[in-house]
């Protein structure tokens, strides 16, 4: 066979794992003994292990100190610029260099940034995206779905979870399925929720909240308190209830808000809950610029929530007895509505008809 150059060969586009390469052994003393083969799989599997300085695999352009390395057993790292950088086991990927505890670990000694995920789409959908998916086919509910936890070292330098947001299935009906939101901080040792999104409800300290805000607590002290820093003197840090009938017209009559006290009962084994006060507001006329409300303020009286304070823009009531405030009409003429009672040291005023007042003396009781 003719002498050919390497470069008028055949070139092989799909090598077989015992295609043969023949090399030149530079360990061999005798020139004779230096010609040898090697097949394409021993080139690929008896890589040699190298290190972060001098990668096994690396770039010509970036002065060989850029590519890969074997750093352990089952290890495959990861070197730029002759510095280790990353690396994949068997238990998953890390990057720096640390202890792995899960299958994707970031280790780091800077306070900057330590993942960022940057969407550039001009779009209005959402993005970047994060999707934590449970990919359960037993799905439940009650299932923790992904926890996103805060965790640091004690005063013996022992890890400890002190926060967490924790997501769950509420209900795993298709068509109807809720979930539910578990803000959690640490207490004497242990994550407990403190604030729970669950459904339509939120509870503060109350995990099955049954009503939109929904507070539970335990101590003796404060439940909630509201503060305002506002230097003005004007009113502030005001609590404000606003039944508006789905913002159509007030109707006169509408009970607009309560605020209920509630307690239980000692009626059997189960006590049940029972309303013994009630402050109570509420339309008594809804005319524009001409508007009247009420408060009463109710108790329970032998089982009954009874009205025994009630204030009007005429009067207040004290159980059925009205007491009035004292009031002189400037005249016979003054400002009044029919049915108004006013009073003072020396008469008693009654409201006849609109701006119409007559008087009786009041005489002494002997």
């Amino acid at each position: 066979m003719a002498d050919r150059k390497i470069s008028q060969l055949t070139e092989q586009t799909t090598p077989a794992a015992d295609d043969i390469f023949p090399i030149v052994d530079v360990d061999e003393a005798l020139s004779v003994d230096r010609n040898k083969k090697i097949t394409f799989r021993t080139i690929h599997n008896a890589l040699q292990d190298g290190t972060a300085a001098a990668p096994v695999v690396s770039f010509l352009n970036d002065a060989n100190s850029t590519g890969l390395f074997r750093s352990g057993t089952h290890e495959l790292a990861f070197t730029a610029a002759g510095s280790y950088v990353a690396k994949v086991t068997t238990a998953g990927f890390q990057v720096g260099t640390g202890t792995a505890a899960a299958q994707l670990h970031l280790f780091s000694t800077d306070t900057t940034d330590q993942v960022i995920i940057e969407n550039t789409d001009d779009g209005a959908d959402t993005a970047p995206d994060v999707v934590l998916y449970r990919n359960s086919a037993s799905a439940a509910n009650g299932d923790d779905l992904g926890n996103l936890v805060y965790r640091g070292q004690c005063n013996i330098n022992l890890p400890h979870d002190y926060a967490a947001i924790i997501a769950e299935i509420k209900d795993n009906t298709h068509g109807s399925h809720e979930g539910s939101l578990n803000l959690q901080t640490a207490v004497a040792g242990t994550l407990t929720t403190r604030l729970r999104l669950h459904g339509q409800n939120i509870g503060i300290g109350e995990i099955t909240p049954l009503f939109p805000l929904h507070i539970t607590e335990s101590s003796n002290d404060t439940g909630l308190f509201i503060e305002s820093k506002e230097v003005i003197g004007t009113s502030a840090a005001d609590i404000v209830l606003y039944h508006h009938r789905n913002n159509a017209a007030g109707v006169a009559g509408d009970v607009i808000s309560s605020l209920v006290f509630q307690g239980n009962d000692d009626d059997g084994t189960t006590p049940s809950q029972v309303q013994y006060a009630k402050v109570e507001g509420s339309i008594v006329d809804p005319t524009g610029a001409a508007e009247d409300g009420k408060i009463d303020l109710k108790v329970m009286t032998a089982g009954t929530l009874t009205s025994q304070a009630a204030i009007t823009s005429a009067n207040v009531t004290l159980g059925v007895r009205p007491v009035l405030p004292t009031h002189t009409p400037a005249s016979a003429a003054a400002t009044g509505t029919a049915g108004e009672v006013a009073w003072d040291a020396n008469y008693i005023y009654i409201c006849t008809a609109t701006n119409t007042w007559k008087r009786v003396a009041i005489s002494t009781w002997t």
